[in-house]
């Protein structure tokens, strides 16, 4: 009971301060939300995605993360089903909650990643004409939606 508690209260300085470690209405325990400012947490959502397909958490982690820390993030851990998650989440979370600016600033750092026209070549067209239908449905400035096709339809 004591080492329990000893690891329970190293657990909560840890956590201190961090604001995206928040209590669990259950039990009091730890748990992790959708504001995830690492690449390992990162991860950790995508591989939750990828098991619940809960694009609005996934969106939410996204919209917590400042895209200009995407290439590095993203590093080597991106691959074309995570680009396409990413733009399914624009689609789903943020051009319905008029997040147009936020949309662009995460696809424009998306083509920004280290391994990005290695995984366009490799997209099938219907996912690139996907792609291209949702940035269609953005609004912003046109030369950063034209930008973004040039991009994201890379061959």
């Amino acid at each position: 009971a004591v080492v329990s508690t000893q690891r329970k209260q190293w657990y909560q300085r840890r956590v201190r301060g961090k604001p995206w470690m928040k209590k669990n209405n259950s039990g009091g325990s730890q748990s992790q939300t959708a504001d995830a400012p690492t690449a390992f947490s990162i991860l950790q959502h995508w591989s939750a995605y990828k098991k619940k397909k809960d694009i609005v958490q996934f969106g939410k982690v996204l919209e917590s993360c400042d895209p200009r820390s995407f290439p590095k993030l993203f590093s080597s851990s991106i691959d074309a089903d995570m680009v396409i998650a990413i733009v399914d989440a624009v689609d789903k979370y943020f051009i319905p909650s008029s997040q147009h600016q936020k949309a662009l600033e995460i696809l424009q750092a998306v083509t920004r990643v280290q391994r990005f026209d290695v995984m366009t070549m490799l997209m099938s067209q219907k996912d690139k004409s996907t792609i291209s239908d949702v940035i269609n449905r953005l609004e912003g400035d046109d030369k950063v939606i034209k930008s973004l096709h040039s991009r994201f339809s890379y061959i």
